[in-house]
């Protein structure tokens, strides 16, 4: 038995991966392009593309095909003497259950050191931050490379950077040099041009296909590789602690978060995966504005009593409340959109790590003239709320998006739909 634990600690080599979920349409596209799903470790149907290019497709994705559709977070290492697969299970589920859900940006089919591979357009600083913790992390899990096995990967000739890396980390393409890609290929070098560029029109098509749907990188796996050369399949998936999406929209008043907002929310599909938040307020519902929940100070506070409330605030002499559902829907990973308190920004933040606040600003001119024109609030008021704006135009510095709102309504509810979905912002 001894013998045989021995074996596996010499022989089998881990890896952690991101691998989106198996019943996302980027995990069918990944494992039918590659031709293997490395979540049920079984053959995959090839893509939907012409008989003629099915062979050329599995032979030039013969590399990637093996270690499974994935995004490298931790490249493969064989296990540290003394540790276990269970214990690095165990200590995956503690890293993960601190991170945070990222929606990844639109990706694109691109080359990459010669090879074809799926890149996001534009990079998130938060996503290579994660890969970092996590290669730092649990790297006490990780038994240091050969002598061989540094000699191989220096015969890609790398710098001086990429090699004081491999030396520290077993890998040279990490921290500052790691991008994060699925890879689609092997090298195309040494293929013929016109066979590489039918790959990349079949691989391009077959992705835009599956634009329309966000992708999030909410899970790490491990994956296994059990012997030299044999496919790298998934053993364990482990899910991170705060997945959904919190959509903070923050604002002076008059700068038109209200009508942003209903606008956008007459325009969601009912399988949008969208959740807008409706607020209970210490306010007549007679007295314009947001559809919300009208409350007296004491019905706000036996409900405060009851523990209804995810968050509650005060501001321009009312009180309001957002529900306890929207720790559901966020558990459950649905994007939530609320309308916020730019004073109420740093607790919120606190209690939802996954908030990203979206700033709506206007011209102090449009401002005064929508508080005039609403008429909800008495003049005196009115210049209070003004006073209050240029007080709190600092507390928004981290906002994930600043959005512009002097103009018609769609031309910035197009942005803000678009940023809620994940999708490229219009300008």
């Amino acid at each position: 038995m001894l013998e045989a634990q021995h074996e596996t600690f010499m022989t089998a080599r881990y890896a952690l991966y991101y691998a989106p979920d198996p019943g996302s349409a980027l995990w069918r596209f990944g494992s039918r392009w590659l031709g293997r799903c490395a979540e049920s470790a079984g053959e995959a149907p090839g893509p939907a593309i012409a008989e003629n290019e099915s062979a050329s497709i599995a032979s030039l994705t013969a590399a990637p095909r093996r270690y499974g559709f994935h995004a490298t977070l931790k490249p493969p290492f064989r296990l540290a003497r003394g540790a276990h697969l269970a214990e690095l299970v165990r200590a995956l589920e503690r890293f993960c259950a601190r991170q945070v859900a990222i929606r990844l940006p639109p990706l694109a089919v691109s080359e990459l050191d010669g090879c074809l591979a799926l890149l996001p357009q534009v990079k998130d600083p938060r996503v290579e931050a994660l890969a970092a913790s996590c290669l730092s992390g649990l790297d006490r899990f990780r038994a240091p490379p050969t002598a061989a096995e540094l000699e191989r990967r220096r015969e890609a000739r790398l710098s001086a950077r990429e090699d004081s890396l491999l030396r520290r980390w077993g890998y040279p393409y990490v921290m500052d040099r790691f991008r994060f890609h699925f890879s689609l290929s092997g090298n195309l070098h040494e293929v013929p041009a016109d066979a590489a560029a039918a790959l990349r029109e079949s691989a391009t098509a077959a992705v835009a296909a599956i634009a329309g749907e966000p992708v999030a990188l909410d899970s790490i796996c491990i994956f296994e590789e059990p012997a030299p050369g044999a496919d790298f399949r998934v053993v364990h998936r482990a899910r991170f602690g705060h997945r959904g999406r919190l959509v903070y929209v923050v604002g002076p008043s008059g700068a038109g978060k209200d009508s942003l907002l209903e606008w956008m929310r007459k325009r969601l599909a009912g399988d949008s995966g969208v959740r807008l938040a409706r607020r209970t307020i210490t306010r007549p519902a007679s007295a314009g504005g947001e559809d919300h929940v009208a409350a007296t100070d004491a019905q706000f506070d036996a409900a405060l009593a009851r523990g209804e409330f995810a968050l509650h605030w005060r501001a321009n002499g009312h009180r309001y409340g957002i529900g306890r559902d929207i720790e559901q829907w966020l558990a459950a990973g649905q994007t939530v959109v609320m309308n916020g308190s730019r004073e109420h920004l740093s607790v919120a933040r606190a209690k939802f790590p996954q908030l990203e606040a979206v700033h709506v600003v206007a011209s102090p001119e449009v401002l005064r003239s929508r508080l005039i024109r609403r008429g909800r609030e008495p003049a005196q008021e009115a210049a209070h709320r003004l006073a209050r704006n240029a007080a709190l135009a600092d507390a928004v510095r981290s906002a994930a998006l600043v959005l512009a709102n002097d103009g018609p309504v769609e031309v910035a509810g197009a942005r803000l739909a678009a940023f809620v979905a994940g999708s490229n912002i219009p300008p």
